[in-house]
């Protein structure tokens, strides 16, 4: 075992799993706590200047890794939900051309350029007369103002849908 590792762990822990509880919820401190002093186990020199410091900055970046997971969970759900509108497909892209319509002319055009004709966002860029940088900015706009378009409610009907555009 490795020298100071114990007293390390029985001084620090109880203010780290604080920390992790105010940044992800007592429901995950534990794992982000355990987690933390299994790296530190396996990768924080013994002679290392600011150990607590480490400790911290570990736990902090593991409490990110956590909010994206489920950041991504929570859009993976809501995307689910918008495919699963309709058992039928050809009433989705009904929906969907109708969300389309709403938006703003720019904006359905980058959509189509990238998934449409699957362009890749250095092609996307030449035919737009911009940055490649530029293109992933108005992707990002494009879909968030796509979801913003798309039906409030997913047992909405298809004429509803249509008749909302």
């Amino acid at each position: 075992m490795h020298e100071g590792f114990e007293a390390l762990y029985r001084e620090h822990y109880a203010a780290l799993w604080r920390y992790a509880d105010r940044g992800v919820g007592s429901a995950t401190a534990d794992d982000i706590v355990a987690s933390t002093f299994e790296l530190a186990y396996v990768k924080l020199p013994p002679e290392h200047p600011h150990p607590v410091g480490w400790l911290f900055r570990t736990a902090a970046n593991l409490m990110k890794a956590e909010v994206r997971h489920r950041e991504k969970e929570r859009r993976a759900m809501r995307d689910a939900e918008v495919i699963g509108a309709t058992d039928d497909p050809d009433a989705d892209l009904d929906i969907l051309r109708a969300a389309m319509e709403r938006m703003p002319q720019a904006q359905r055009t980058i959509l189509q350029l990238t998934y449409w004709d699957g362009l890749s966002a250095a092609e996307s860029a030449v035919v737009l007369g911009c940055s490649e940088q530029a293109v992933w900015k108005r992707i990002s706009r494009a879909k968030a103002a796509l979801r913003d378009a798309w039906p409030r409610t997913m047992t909405m009907t298809r004429k509803e849908a249509l008749t909302s555009a």
